[in-house]
């Protein structure tokens, strides 16, 4: 563009248009440059437009997992498309330790199943023994099957954590809560059996019987957590309120004051029911 400063300046003026008129144009014309293409250019922008429009529209749940999967280490976005899955009507579940990936996935019911690598404090090296663990072994049955099939030196305490809070591991026991004052017991017992193991001493069966016996009374006995600790938990490591919302108990009372978002009202016209 700096060489056609001066040949557009002279062509101008060879026209009969002033010169420091036609170098505010040129101006105009180099700050279009920035972000101006040719015909082609459009044309593979539009048809690029128009394949993921039609992707979209015929296979909702698979594009929007996909543009989920894209944005997974930006929280902010994956808000964003969250709300976007339920204007269109589709299901985000919770993260499912024994049928989600690391990216986000799409289940048989055609829901969007919530991707384990978009949970925070979980690396790649954890979903990896995790994934590892389940496909040579199948599904696990509760926490301490987990905890003893998993190798724990590539997860630490903190990442169970996580994992529990944002609901992957809802299906290894009763309730979050129950899971979360097993942990400890779990992840000794599966450090006991590993060293047993080394000594030769292999009774990996009778070792398990008798911890599933004793927490089984150990989740009879802890009482679950309130939804709020609930929310917050996932709040904490997905980002945003998967299960429910702090609000949603309250929309009856509120519908009497308010008809709609607050998001929605910034962007709709005043002119507009």
């Amino acid at each position: 563009m700096a060489k056609q400063r001066s040949v557009f300046k002279e062509g101008a003026v060879k026209n009969g248009v002033d010169g420091e008129l036609s170098m505010k144009i040129f101006d105009l014309v180099e700050k279009f440059a920035g972000y101006g293409f040719n015909k082609s250019h459009s044309a593979a922008y539009a048809l690029v437009s128009y394949q993921t429009l039609w992707l979209k529209t015929h296979f909702p749940a698979e594009f929007m997992a996909a543009v989920m999967t894209s944005e997974m280490d930006n929280t902010d976005k994956i808000v964003g498309l969250y709300d976007e899955c339920l204007r269109m009507g589709l299901k985000v579940t919770p993260p499912d330790i024994n049928v989600g990936k690391h990216h986000f996935s799409v289940n048989e019911q055609g829901e969007i199943v919530y991707g384990i690598g978009a949970i925070k404090g979980v690396g790649e090296g954890p979903i990896e023994a995790l994934v590892t663990a389940r496909n040579e072994g199948g599904i696990f049955k509760d926490l301490f099957d987990l905890c003893a099939r998993v190798d724990l030196k590539k997860i630490n305490r903190r990442t169970f954590e996580s994992l529990i809070m944002s609901g992957a591991f809802d299906k290894l026991g009763p309730h979050r809560a129950a899971l979360s004052k097993n942990l400890e017991d779990a992840l000794k017992a599966s450090d006991q059996h590993a060293k047993d193991e080394a000594m030769g001493q292999t009774d990996m069966f009778g070792v398990l019987t008798e911890t599933h016996e004793d927490v089984e009374n150990a989740y009879a006995n802890t009482p679950p957590y309130t939804e709020k600790q609930i929310l917050d938990g996932e709040r904490e490591t997905l980002g945003l309120y998967l299960s429910s919302h702090p609000v949603s108990r309250y929309l009856k009372e509120l519908s009497h004051y308010t008809s709609t978002k607050v998001e929605r009202s910034c962007t709709k016209s005043p002119w507009t029911n």
